[in-house]
């Protein structure tokens, strides 16, 4: 479902946190990667996780199951949220992807479990 909305956008962000900190470079990237409602940092960093998630070995073989074994994408993203909102789970959910988020910024990674 990623690839079908974002396209090639999660493979034509800036390679390195340093293209970020480049002062030739940071204005356009402030340019042609603003989102309507986010910054060109935050849309990258968005790009970057939905990227480790789906596109590395880390998510790609989960990805490639739900492709051939999980039916309609569409139903079933409408049923995992569905589910995790009757749960309760949907804000431990969300924080979750907003701790990934908090991981790393212009400097590389903030965790130290990740330096």
């Amino acid at each position: 479902m990623f690839e079908r909305f974002l396209g090639g956008s999660l493979i034509v962000s800036p390679s390195s946190y340093r293209d970020l900190q480049n002062e030739d470079l940071r204005p356009l990237i402030d340019r042609f990667y603003r989102g309507s409602s986010s910054s060109a940092e935050e849309r990258i960093k968005l790009f970057k996780l939905i990227w480790d998630a789906i596109g590395t070995e880390f998510g790609a073989r989960h990805e490639l199951y739900e492709i051939n074994y999980a039916g309609n994408t569409e139903q079933a993203r409408i049923d995992l949220a569905n589910f995790a909102s009757r749960r309760g789970q949907m804000d431990a959910f969300i924080g979750f992807a907003d701790e990934c988020m908090d991981d790393y910024d212009l400097n590389g990674w903030t965790n130290e479990t990740w330096k």
